[in-house]
């Protein structure tokens, strides 16, 4: 019963992020109209990708370290935390793209962001999913509240929103951890960039893949469609996380498991695939034309069912690959998708417009899980079975 109250508490807080992230953006377009609310839009895709950066894999890295040197938890979190911080100043490129207010402010929020993503594998080896939760929950009644409150559109207040919002969240898990009881042991060190690179490179090509359509659409297409798009493939791309949120509990026990075990999970993923797809496309269906009146017709939420579905199939074996130290694979197989996702998107956005972007995100997602699966039936004498393991 533990596990599965544990599986339920992490899907919830896996979940409630962007779908907190996704009510802010339906009050901030329904507040502030498509325009204003893309600003914020353009703003966060930069400081996202900055923040994505200095995290250099840390996570995954981490999670694989501690379960191999549990006496060894806070020094490997410290050195590699304070290694990674050298990288900060890259929040500078900001005053290339931005006025100097604006890029400040963004500075400033890369570096809450930065320290409350580096809690993360923390969070996720001691299991403290209750706390995240509670986290991301203040955190999201702090941007609503300015949203509500706001009578005009002002871009820097909300930067700084976002800062305070960022900041809470940080103070909510440090009081969780109680990091401040351990003494705190550290060395700075390039290996924390050796030896977090492979996943770095793996998160940065799967992160770039699930990113690219939304910067090609902020660069193609005029600001409100980028509002409406970011809105859409939000919705799917929360659906398809249920897969990944699912497995997190598991994570740190992935590299124990036997096969038989890891496939009798892929089996019970499997199943529950379809019925959530559906019932979750029907309810974005419902909630994107009923209440929001994005008007798209039917199509796009058949394609964005399509696009949600692969995950719940090959998200095991992406886990697999990594336990098995295979993670050129896994590089291999995201620089096809993202490729295949940009040259498709860039082909199709000027005469089919959000369709066309969403057609390449689709396509490359079964890219994926064909990949995956083919990889799978090379290491398995079992043939045609093993297409489905």
């Amino acid at each position: 019963m533990n596990r599965f109250f544990m599986i339920f508490i992490n899907t919830i807080r896996g979940f409630a992020n962007p779908a907190y992230n996704f009510l802010i953006a339906i009050f901030g377009i329904k507040s502030f109209g498509k325009e204003d609310w893309a600003s914020v839009i353009s703003i966060l895709l930069w400081v996202f990708f900055i923040v994505f950066s200095i995290g250099w894999g840390n996570r995954e890295y981490l999670i694989r370290a501690y379960a191999k040197q549990p006496g060894k938890i806070n020094y490997l979190f410290y050195s590699n935390f304070l290694s990674r911080s050298i990288l900060l100043p890259m929040g500078l490129l900001l005053l290339l793209f931005f006025p100097l207010n604006v890029a400040i402010w963004g500075v400033t929020l890369v570096v809450c962001i930065h320290t409350f993503n580096s809690l993360d594998s923390l969070i996720v080896y001691h299991q403290k999913f209750e706390a995240q939760f509670i986290a991301d929950t203040i955190a999201f009644c702090v941007v609503i509240g300015g949203i509500f409150y706001s009578n005009n559109f002002d871009l820097i207040f909300f930067l700084k929103l976002y800062s305070f919002s960022f900041l809470l969240k940080v103070i909510t898990l440090l009081i969780t951890l109680k990091l401040w009881k351990e003494k705190i042991i550290f060395r700075i060190s390039i290996s924390a960039f050796k030896n977090g690179f492979p996943f770095f490179i793996l998160g940065f090509a799967g992160w770039l893949t699930s990113k690219i359509d939304l910067y090609i659409v902020d660069y193609y297409l005029p600001k409100s469609n980028l509002s409406e798009y970011q809105l859409l493939i939000t919705a799917f791309v929360m659906l398809q996380a249920v897969a990944g949120f699912v497995m997190v509990p598991f994570t740190k026990h992935i590299y124990r498991l036997t096969p038989e075990v890891i496939n009798k999970i892929k089996h019970k993923l499997y199943i529950s695939a379809l019925p959530i797809v559906i019932m979750g496309s029907i309810g974005i269906w419902i909630i994107m034309e009923q209440f929001i009146f994005l008007n798209f017709s039917l199509k796009y939420y058949i394609l964005g069912g399509f696009v949600a579905l692969p995950a719940f199939f090959y998200t095991i074996n992406i886990m697999e690959l990594i336990k098995n130290g295979q993670e050129k694979r896994i590089l291999t197989i995201n620089i096809v998708a993202l490729s295949t996702s940009l040259i498709l998107a860039i082909l199709l956005i000027k005469k089919h417009q959000l369709l066309g972007v969403l057609f390449s995100v689709c396509i490359s997602q079964w890219i994926v899980f064909v990949l995956y699966k083919l990889n799978s039936m090379k290491h398995s004498t079992k043939s045609f079975i093993s297409f489905f393991h």
